[in-house]
């Protein structure tokens, strides 16, 4: 998985900090590029560290690392392998029943989707939990990676109040309901890539997780996306330049919020984008500047401030409690992980815990601007919303609320 000769010199030799600091992959030399999809590929999985991807990886679930002498090369391998993550499974049942593994890669796989995009994924104490998989950033989620979507119809009304998170060929017929998070983890890939990988080993347990080295790209992309506002800039620019006519913007925020919304709000359009859409139409139709028109419509501005107070509050409260996901499972990976290691991989963890602070510190700076201007502090928060890591649906009440004090401001004024 580690493909750079160097971390694995570094390793051998105790190294741990200096291994760390280390790239994913090595610089691809040309004629070798071709190994890879495409160029971008390889330059996005060469750019990623050793110590990011192996702090985010362990973080998922830090019992991954039970039994691994992280003194030797060897074990450290077998890190990816499939009986490190399948403790809750009998191996032995799994290789004669596909479909439970399938369910089992796919689950690992949206796991992965959405740690990439910064949420804090836990998965259940048990593997027969009803009614949900993941939580995700505390909010429970129903998994479903199928052919017919009976099975999402089936959950949703069995266990009307939990989420689902399915299958990319699944996402279409649900693409404006709130309920259901589209993955962009196919069924396809999930079935070919465990036949694949069964047929060509000799043992279940030398099978190596098939989504991790197809997860690296996307991982390590949505993360730079992240960390570089990425979102912040291609927000501001749209709004201000878009043509489209504000009847179309106010309907979707789709336009504005485009490929990088999908990547950094993953499957969550159907909540984010309407709320979206109503602010461009406000922002863009010009009506903002009349000071008189504002005056006639106080009670609906209070109501659009209250809401987005209520929003970032909440938002505040969302990241608290992410970072304590954070500092719990670090405490098991402490107690598991050799000193050494630990002390090297500080310096990740550290940086994800100032991260959530910042944004939060950022939040309660605009929360001081809510009153003077609230329809420009909403464009300011909707940009922290991308690079904060929050689920949308953990916010789905408060945008719902937000989405109707914009819709209640713009028709008064």
């Amino acid at each position: 998985m580690i493909k750079n000769e160097q971390f694995w010199h570094y390793w051998r030799e105790g190294l741990f900090e200096e291994a760390l600091n280390c790239k994913l992959h090595e610089a691809p030399k040309r004629k070798g590029a071709a190994l890879f999809k495409s160029p971008s590929q390889t330059t996005v999985i060469a750019s990623v560290s050793a110590g990011e991807f192996l702090y985010d990886y362990m973080m998922i679930d830090p019992t991954v690392v039970d039994g691994i002498d992280f003194a030797r090369a060897d074990d450290l391998s077998n890190l990816f392998s499939l009986s490190q993550f399948a403790s809750t499974i009998d191996t032995a049942t799994a290789t004669g029943d596909m479909a439970q593994l399938q369910g089992y890669v796919a689950e690992q796989m949206m796991a992965q989707e959405l740690a990439a995009a910064g949420h804090d994924v836990q998965f259940p104490e048990t593997s027969n939990q009803a009614g949900w998989d993941l939580l995700v950033d505390g909010q429970p989620f129903q998994v479903k990676c199928a052919a017919n979507k009976q099975v999402v119809e089936d959950h949703l009304a069995k266990y009307p109040e939990t989420p689902v998170i399915v299958n990319a060929e699944l996402g279409p017929y649900y693409e404006h309901n709130p309920m259901v998070m589209t993955s962009s983890v196919s069924r396809e890939q999930v079935i070919t890539d465990t036949k694949t990988t069964i047929h060509h080993s000799e043992d279940l347990l030398d099978f190596e997780i098939p989504w991790i080295t197809a997860g690296v790209s996307a991982f390590s992309n949505a993360k730079r996306l992240r960390q570089t506002e990425i979102l912040t800039s291609t927000f501001v620019r749209n709004v201000a330049t878009d043509t489209v006519s504000r009847t179309a913007l106010a309907a979707t925020g789709r336009v504005v919020l485009g490929s990088v919304g999908a990547v950094l709000m993953p499957g969550a359009g159907a909540i984010v984008f309407p709320v979206v859409g109503a602010y461009v139409g406000l922002a863009q139709g010009g009506k903002l500047s009349s000071v008189i028109k504002r005056q006639f419509a106080k009670p609906e501005e209070e109501r659009l401030v209250q809401a987005l107070i209520q929003l970032i509050d909440e938002m505040i409260s969302i990241l608290h409690l992410k970072e304590g996901i954070k500092q719990s499972k670090w405490k098991v990976l402490v107690h598991k992980l050799p000193s050494s290691v630990c002390q090297a991989l500080g310096k990740q963890h550290n940086d994800r815990i100032l991260l959530l602070e910042n944004v939060s510190r950022e939040l309660m700076a605009i929360r001081k601007t809510v009153k003077k201007n609230p329809v420009e502090a909403f464009g300011r928060i909707i940009t922290v919303l991308g690079k904060s890591g929050i689920h949308v649906y953990t916010l789905k009440k408060e945008l719902e609320q937000v989405e109707e004090a914009i819709k209640a401001y713009n028709k008064k004024i």
